[in-house]
């Protein structure tokens, strides 16, 4: 019996060592220190929060006639959020930070010309294709997303 249990928790122990995941592998404390400084997650992180404001803006064109007063405190909470995310998305430590930042901001891009575009539907000045567009600013926070290594 003692040694079924011991077989039994080497085959445990294999089992954890092989399927971990390579962030639980310990890291050096250069690493740790470039992260510390890293602004990429804080930038990912607002153009996500700007992308989650304006699909919430854009479901308000659904319902015709749009209320006036409704859209434009959404344009504007969304203007400010895209707003807060473009600052946050400046610089960079690293190459593949600042490739991440430059995906995120231009998502940001796509992000302002769907309000835009949104803001003429709202006032019934033309059709809407902000769903199309949502697909390509998802693409690009993704793209950013990997670039800065979060998953």
């Amino acid at each position: 019996m003692r040694n079924f249990l011991i077989f039994v928790a080497a085959i445990v122990l294999a089992v954890w060592y092989f399927r971990r995941a390579p962030h639980d592998v310990p890291t050096g404390p250069s690493r740790g220190a470039a992260n510390a400084t890293s602004r990429g997650p804080g930038c990912l992180a607002a153009a996500e929060s700007a992308n989650r404001s304006l699909s919430d803006a854009t479901r308000l064109l659904l319902s015709t006639p749009v209320d006036a007063s409704k859209w434009s405190d959404a344009d504007s909470g969304v203007s400010s959020a895209i707003a807060s995310a473009e600052s946050a998305c400046s610089g960079g430590a690293t190459e593949a930070e600042r490739a991440g930042m430059e995906n995120a901001r231009d998502a940001l891009a796509l992000m302002r010309m769907t309000l835009a575009e949104g803001a003429k539907a709202a006032l019934g000045a033309g059709g809407f294709q902000g769903a199309m567009r949502q697909e390509a600013i998802d693409n690009r926070l993704a793209s950013a997303r990997s670039k800065l290594g979060l998953r």
